[in-house]
């Protein structure tokens, strides 16, 4: 493994790079969006629901 530390090119290890920042921001959008729905009231504990059901 050490004698082709190397030959990967420098396009290649930054292209991987910018893949592996773009996943830890996706998946820490995603588990932000998840903690601010888990902090959001239930609409149906709230009363919110019966509101909803009337604009259907």
């Amino acid at each position: 493994m050490a004698e082709n530390a190397h030959s990967t090119p420098a396009s290649v290890r930054a292209a991987e790079s910018r893949a592996n920042i773009a996943v830890a921001l996706f998946v820490s959008f995603l588990i932000a969006l998840s903690v601010f729905g888990l902090g959001s009231p239930d609409p149906v504990t709230s009363g919110r629901a019966y509101a909803v059901e009337a604009i259907r």
